[in-house]
């Protein structure tokens, strides 16, 4: 009788796991809801950049038009460990943790950035796209500007807003990465810090 007895309790309890794997998957599930759409990261106002070999990314006059794109590779800092990919973008407007130069006309007039291609979400590789109505559509994201996108999770990063993810599975803001002018060339010479 005793054992039999013990056996019911058992049983009364055990149907509470179920429940409260469901409550607990749940929970995570709302959690992860509100920090995708409610609580992405904001870039830092003054970006710190940890130094990395200088590498050449190209002349000014390769950023002639706005929003032109110069892809290159960091030596390291990829999560893999391995170099990573890099683009160097004109945008039409100042970003902070840019660089802002003369384009040929006397006047600071080209605004560049550059940032780490590798998402923030699951490290697939980001594209800048131009095509608005692609945006609007494929990504679900309503902008009237070219954006930095994901094709991988449809994650999409505002350049002008300093790589932040505004769209997507991302969180995180895109890490910069430190333009300097040498002469006519642009050259890349930090990664932002985490």
């Amino acid at each position: 009788m005793a054992e039999s007895l013990s056996r019911r309790e058992l049983i009364k309890w055990l149907w509470r796991v179920p429940v409260l794997a469901a409550l607990l998957g749940g929970g995570y599930g709302v959690y992860e809801a509100i920090n995708v759409h409610f609580l992405k990261r904001n870039p830092a106002a003054e970006p710190e950049f940890d130094r990395v070999a200088d590498v050449a990314v190209g002349t000014v006059a390769a950023f002639s038009n706005m929003w032109d794109e110069v892809a290159f590779e960091l030596p390291s800092g990829a999560p893999n460990g391995g170099p990573m990919p890099a683009l160097a973008v004109r945008l039409p407007g100042p970003v902070a943790g840019g660089l802002t130069v003369d384009s040929g006309v006397g006047a600071p007039s080209a605004h560049l950035v550059a940032f780490s291609r590798v998402c923030t979400h699951q490290h697939c590789i980001v594209v800048l796209n131009r095509d608005v109505d692609a945006i609007n559509f494929g990504f679900n994201y309503a902008t009237d500007g070219p954006k930095l996108t994901c094709p991988c999770h449809l994650s999409v990063f505002d350049p002008m807003r300093g790589g932040r993810a505004v769209s997507g599975p991302a969180v995180l803001p895109l890490p910069r990465v430190r333009l300097e002018l040498r002469g006519t060339a642009v050259v890349a010479t930090g990664i932002e810090r985490a």
